[in-house]
């Protein structure tokens, strides 16, 4: 049935349980990193990109990774409690030709096919904020759908690295997705975000936490960078760790309530 949920919650050590995320359209790692910082163990990627997974591959040597979302048998693929990704950006971006559905590099439908397979209690997305308007608004109504089809409530909200402390605005669209009948306490879960707390007072940026600083302004501007082109290109993809790791923090909050 639709409510049902395969979970896999392994014991640490201390014999704490903790939550468990896959890692769709993977990168370089951004949703990783955040999540693990949070408390989760991250039990697979997904990247189809080589430069990305050899970097992947070096940070997260023990992680079963697949390449192509479109080639995944998910029923031989672990459950886990939180699927997250930034699905691809390009067909909704406004410095694109916008071509939504009818673009290629269109995967939702595969992101979809994932839920619906695996189950997971939870469903964490980001995207640029042309989604929202993308096919005159009719694609995220389509996600929005898609969504309460598999089984979950949805919240989502703009949030701009640059309120958790990166150096650039990057203003994108974040999506909390949970199982249709979970208790209300796990509404607003994108509410209270830390706003200008990434700030001194003196307006200067900030990191989140421990993470220090967050990156360069202009990469480009550095000589030697090993796969220089690759790497600009994929920390242009990537999503600020700062903003998974408060927003994995609040599913965790959630639950525990």
């Amino acid at each position: 049935s639709e409510t049902s949920i395969r979970r896999y919650r392994p014991c640490s050590a201390d014999g704490a349980v903790g939550m468990t995320v896959g890692s769709l359209f993977s990168g370089i790692g951004g949703f990783d990193p955040g999540f693990e910082r949070a408390g989760y163990d991250v039990r697979w990627q997904v990247e189809i990109d080589d430069y990305a997974n050899r970097v992947l591959a070096k940070h997260w040597p023990n992680v079963k990774r697949y390449r192509d979302i479109r080639a995944i048998d998910w029923r031989d693929v672990e459950p886990v409690d939180v699927v997250c990704g930034g699905f691809p950006c390009q067909p909704h971006s406004v410095a694109g030709r916008r071509r939504a559905s009818k673009d290629d590099r269109d995967l939702w439908p595969e992101v979809v096919r994932c839920l619906r397979e695996t189950r997971p209690g939870w469903f964490v997305g980001e995207n640029v904020t042309g989604l929202l308007s993308s096919e005159d608004g009719r694609f995220f109504g389509t996600v929005l759908r898609d969504l309460a089809a598999c089984g979950f409530d949805v919240e989502w909200d703009c949030l701009p690295a640059a309120d958790f402390g990166a150096n650039h605005l990057r203003e994108r669209v974040w999506i909390a997705a949970y199982r249709h009948g979970e208790r209300s306490q796990k509404r607003q879960v994108l509410s209270s975000f830390p706003g200008q707390a990434g700030r001194n007072d003196d307006g200067k940026d900030t990191a989140v936490g421990d993470w220090g600083a967050a990156g360069p302004r202009v990469v480009r501007a550095f000589h030697g960078i090993p796969k220089r082109v690759d790497r600009v290109r994929t920390l242009g993809n990537a999503i600020v760790p700062q903003v998974a790791e408060w927003l994995a923090g609040r599913i965790l909050a959630a639950d525990a309530d």
